[in-house]
């Protein structure tokens, strides 16, 4: 009964308003005995009979405002009233948009035009995500400055997007250059040089060549024909680097490309695969943006350009959860996901998947890739062809990158030398035709390392053979003893052997090693059976065959610019990436002295206490290990034996960072 009387008290917002009109005794106004806001000033909460409302009154306009507890104050600071509201006694802590701006002056023109340009700062700060206060700056004043001078140049026709500069026009730019070698201990070692800010003004290929040379010179290294450099396949990298040095194409840009265009454009003939194409990333697209994302067993994957396999990795993601998409779709998106057959989807990924590992095979880092590029080419050559079982969505992607991989798949003689370096593959089962082509370029580089070579030895058994011959001749005598041949001595034997040089032992042998084993491992192993094939495999497997090195670098300068350090400068971007990338490496090839060792026991047993320390992300990274740095460089200087007659590959690739992720707004 009691809940029936209080649910009639319980007053609409529309009855409050008109009590509160009247000016009714039965309607009083308290307020709350916790308020702290100054916004109380000028609102009261409503009672009806004693009763507590929902809803509070402001004195100045008289209105009835809906009002919970759990609301705050956030309905008196959204409400505009009608009236003036009075200026606060204090400072508010959040500065309006209007403060930013300058005192009108005496024209009559000025407070109108102000408003529509306080308008439109508060739509670019909103739309653009900036703060109020990017609008008081000084380069956001030369920018309206600017602005205001064209338009009394050139006038209101013209079209503000054809002044305005592209984004790119305006970023930072980074190259990142890696080195590749093999050691005295057959490991292949990958060391970062440099992620440095690009600093010429153009794209050019003159300037990324300087640029280059600029950063090896720092380590006195520099270019020349013997140097194999590998890089993307832009017209701008080929121009740059097609003299006094030997340019490689990186195979995962060639295959990334190849599926790219298949899925993207219109003269691939691919229709069916790129509408299904289309509705997956729509939907994946609607589901990120809608925030249902976490609704997911597993994280949905958008395509991107930048990113290897990435039409791969989103196809397969979306078939993860193909069952669980429509718990979470809009009616709209549920049409386009009926259109997607689950089947022809999934038969897709398992042909991509073979993309995708041969991309990832290739991209390894800790052992030789590019005796694998010939073979690996040809496999997915062959997997293009059409079966009998194809579904009609996959029979014109194949042809395509059938027609397409022969071709934009650029392969050099170093892939064939390398490919003939590895036991188990220079037989060329998957391409036979391509044996003797690969057997001629290692037999003329195996020709050029012999000539280059000393060879006492060869006139001390030319001399030998004479003497043989000499001997031979005393001896043979007019007997019924003529008609046998004579016994063949040692030296005779040694003689033989000598004539097969030690590639033709090399390719006359049929020793295959387990796929698994790394390859440097056996050149390691046969080093003494091979000496000269030996040193041109640690020169030609060295060399990678992607440039993923460097991607993987860029990925790292993304997660090092994070907005908690949008301060960095670029110089300390590539200091924190160089310590890095190359920490690991330099503490294995420059081991700690054991004094150095007993210091830090000593240290570290010390009964001393210690103070904590709140080390800053902006100036301190470097100084935290820069001790421990400068010994560890003084320690390479000394012993290091990289130098430029080991300098092996260089990875170089130029990518674009955005300004502001570097410098705060």
């Amino acid at each position: 009964m009691s809940s029936t009387n209080s649910e009639k008290l319980v007053l609409s917002k529309a009855e409050l308003q008109s009590l509160v009109t009247s000016n009714d005794p039965v309607i009083s106004f308290k307020k709350p005995t916790n308020k702290r806001s100054e916004c109380w000033a000028n609102y009261s909460q409503i009672y009806h009979a004693n009763i507590p409302q929902d809803y509070i009154i402001c004195f100045q306009c008289k209105s009835v405002l809906r009002w919970a507890k759990d609301h705050g104050t956030r309905v008196m600071t959204h409400h505009n009233c009608s009236k003036n509201k009075p200026v606060a006694t204090t400072p508010s802590r959040q500065r309006t948009i209007s403060s930013y701006c300058t005192q009108p002056s005496s024209s009559k023109e000025c407070p109108l035009i102000q408003k529509r340009i306080t308008e439109a700062c508060v739509e670019y700060c909103a739309v653009d995500v900036r703060p109020f206060e990017s609008v008081a700056g000084t380069g956001f004043q030369n920018l309206a400055k600017q602005l205001i001078y064209a338009e009394a140049t050139l006038g209101t026709s013209i079209n503000v997007s054809e002044l305005l500069p592209h984004p790119s026009t305006v970023s930072i730019h980074y190259g990142g250059i890696s080195l590749h070698y093999i050691d005295e201990q057959s490991q292949l070692r990958v060391f970062t040089l440099s992620c440095q800010a690009y600093d010429f003004e153009t794209q050019h290929a003159i300037n990324l060549r300087s640029f280059v040379n600029k950063v090896l010179q720092e380590y006195g290294l520099y270019l020349n024909d013997d140097v194999f450099i590998v890089t993307d396949n832009e017209n701008k990298m080929k121009c740059a680097f097609k003299d006094d040095c030997k340019r490689i194409g990186c195979s995962a840009h060639y295959l990334n490309k190849i599926l790219q265009l298949a899925f993207t454009n219109n003269n691939a003939n691919c229709n069916s695969a790129q509408s299904l194409f289309k509705l997956v990333r729509a939907i994946i697209t609607n589901i990120r943006q809608s925030h249902k994302q976490s609704l997911l067993s597993i994280c949905l994957v958008n395509y991107s350009d930048t990113r290897f396999s990435g039409i791969y990795l989103m196809f397969n993601s979306f078939l993860k959860v193909y069952y669980e998409l429509p718990q979470i779709l809009s009616d709209e998106q549920k049409k386009n996901y009926l259109k997607v057959d689950r089947d022809i989807l999934e038969s897709l990924c398992i042909y991509l998947k073979k993309f995708f590992h041969v991309i990832e095979k290739l991209s390894c880092e800790k052992t030789p890739t590019i005796h694998l590029v010939i073979h690996y080419k040809q496999l997915l050559i062959n997997l293009s062809v059409i079966n009998d079982n194809d579904d009609q969505l996959i029979i014109p992607l194949k042809k395509y990158i059938a027609k397409e991989l022969p071709d934009y798949w650029i392969v050099n003689d170093v892939h064939f030398i390398a490919t003939m370096l590895h036991p188990n593959l220079k037989s060329f089962n998957h391409t036979p035709h391509q044996r003797y082509h690969a057997e001629a370029l290692l037999k003329s580089e195996f020709d050029k390392y012999q000539e280059l070579q000393q060879q006492p030895s060869a006139s001390n058994n030319n001399n030998k053979r004479q003497q043989i011959q000499q001997h031979k001749n005393t001896q043979l005598a007019s007997s019924l003893d003529d008609i046998f041949d004579s016994p063949t001595s040692p030296d005779e034997l040694q003689d033989e052997k000598l004539a097969k040089t030690e590639f033709d032992r090399y390719i006359e042998d049929n020793t295959k090693i387990d796929k698994d084993m790394n390859i440097l491992i056996y050149w390691k192993n046969n080093k003494s059976s091979y000496p000269t094939l030996a040193k041109i495999a640690k020169r030609i497997l060295s060399i990678p065959a992607t440039n993923t090195s460097v991607e993987r670098l860029f990925s790292d300068s993304g997660n090092t610019i994070t907005n908690r350090r949008t301060r960095l400068q670029t110089s300390k971007v590539n200091q924190l990436l160089f310590i890095r990338r190359n920490l690991s490496v330099l503490r294995e090839l420059f081991p700690p002295s054991i004094e150095q060792i007993k210091k830090r026991k000593n240290s570290n047993t010390s009964t001393t206490p210690t103070k904590k320390r709140k080390y800053s992300t902006e100036d301190d990274d470097k100084d935290l290990s820069q001790e421990d740095d400068n010994n560890d460089v003084s320690q390479e200087d000394e012993n290091n034996d990289v130098s430029q007659d080991d300098l092996g590959n260089v990875i170089f690739e130029v990518d674009d960072k955005k300004e502001n992720s570097i410098c705060d707004d």
